[in-house]
């Protein structure tokens, strides 16, 4: 009897070793898109006689030994079976049109604790899923309803796993006063370096301009309270001008604020004064980058003008389809005004603005593009800029140099230069 049971037992086990091991059943594709009237065909793996295809919605999707046929707008589980093993692939068919999920609007503009519920359609029977990127300014649920939470923008995503589809919350920030953050009065007896750097160079701003900026006192020096800036006619390293110019690069910059100073431009001929910012990233991205905003810049061939412009790597100078304002007023050489930017975040329906002002007088304004908000290319002003304070003479918008000017001193004047933000509530 012993015997009998070891020799079953044998027997059992070698059966045992001997059964096949079972393959798991694949697909070429998990998933298809398809179109009404299109057609693709599924592989399996092993190719064993005996596979029975099958689809979950034959108004969908049909399938015969493997070839799937799209004959309505839905989804559908085309299934692969041989024995007790089945693969799947998921079946998503579209209209002409390619629509398979709707949403609405593309912008909503909300105050902190507004809901919204956003109006959406499926096309397909499936779970959709909603995601807001910044759940600090607003949140989402299940449904597509939102609340919203903080000042700011963020993005809500509708995805059906296929497809997805966006749309933008602006959240209204709710600000409190402007306050002082950083000011240079020029009280002292010389420029403070802390501040500022005076640029040494002949190439001027790169626009065929005729100065050479020098740190000479004979063309920048502190005076009764003021940055004095002077435009000289003098021979100098092959040049037959000198002026200054100073910046803030590295050591004074900000985001966001009142950027104010309070200027006196010189008069005449081929002068080209300037108060105006770029990118601090300049030095890693150069310009147009890092972006420019001129606050103001004058010409003294056009007495009367004032300009404001914008310079983007998309839309620049080099260009010639950078955006600009101008104004023309009387007074603005050899008189004091104060020139000034209110460059606000997310000002209009999460959209940056930045107004130009003369003596407090709002006199024109850009805004961010609604198609590329927070897109540096289009709109490199959401990071830290610093400020510049030049003269410049002649170039390509100073242009002809009236050399009689210089029988008396050309002078800018800076009384004092001031910047003011505000924390939000």
């Amino acid at each position: 009897m012993k015997k009998f049971f070891l020799f079953a037992l044998a027997v059992i086990m070698l059966v045992a070793c001997e059964q096949p091991k079972v393959t798991v059943l694949k697909l070429s594709e998990n998933t298809l898109q398809m179109t009404v009237g299109d057609m693709d065909i599924l592989e399996v793996e092993p190719n064993e006689a005996g596979v029975v295809w099958s689809s979950s919605n034959e108004l969908v999707a049909t399938v015969e030994d493997g070839i799937v046929t799209a004959v309505g707008v839905g989804y559908s589980t085309i299934r692969a079976t041989l024995g007790s093993r089945y693969a799947e692939c998921q079946v998503y068919v579209i209209g002409a049109k390619g629509e398979t999920l709707s949403l609405t609007p593309a912008i909503v503009p909300l105050k902190k604790g507004d809901t919204y519920q956003y109006t959406y359609t499926s096309t397909y029977d499936v779970p959709l899923t909603w995601k807001s990127s910044n759940e600090e300014v607003a949140t989402v649920s299940d449904a597509g309803l939102v609340t919203a939470l903080k000042g700011g923008n963020t993005i809500i995503t509708l995805s059906n796993g296929l497809e997805e589809l966006t749309s933008r919350v602006a959240v209204e920030h709710t600000w409190g006063e402007y306050a002082l953050v950083w000011s240079d009065e020029f009280d002292g007896a010389t420029l403070n370096t802390q501040n500022w750097t005076i640029e040494v160079n002949g190439s001027g701003g790169g626009n065929q301009e005729k100065q050479y900026y020098t740190d000479r006192p004979e063309n920048i020096r502190i005076e009764n309270g003021n940055l004095v800036i002077e435009a000289r006619k003098e021979e100098y390293n092959n040049r037959e001008y000198t002026s200054a110019r100073i910046n803030s690069r590295d050591k004074q910059y900000f985001k966001y604020g009142k950027f104010e100073a309070r200027i006196m431009f010189p008069k005449g001929g081929g002068t080209w004064p300037a108060f105006w910012t770029m990118g601090n990233d300049y030095s890693k991205v150069g310009w147009p980058k890092c972006g420019e905003i001129d606050i103001i810049e004058h010409v003294g061939n056009q007495p009367r003008m004032a300009s404001f412009a914008t310079h983007t790597p998309y839309k620049n100078g080099t260009k010639g389809n950078n955006w600009s304002s101008r104004s023309y007023l009387d007074g603005l050489e050899e008189e004091y005004h104060v020139y000034g930017i209110e460059w606000i975040e997310d000002d209009y329906n999460g959209m940056d603005r930045i107004h130009f002002t003369i003596d407090g007088e709002r006199l024109a304004t850009v805004m961010e593009d609604a198609e590329h908000v927070d897109d540096n290319y289009y709109w490199p002003f959401n990071k830290e800029h610093f400020i510049i304070i030049n003269l410049a003479l002649g170039g390509t918008m100073g242009g002809t140099i009236d050399d009689a000017i210089f029988d008396s001193p050309v002078l800018m004047k800076v009384d004092w230069v001031r910047v003011y933000q505000r924390e939000e509530k």
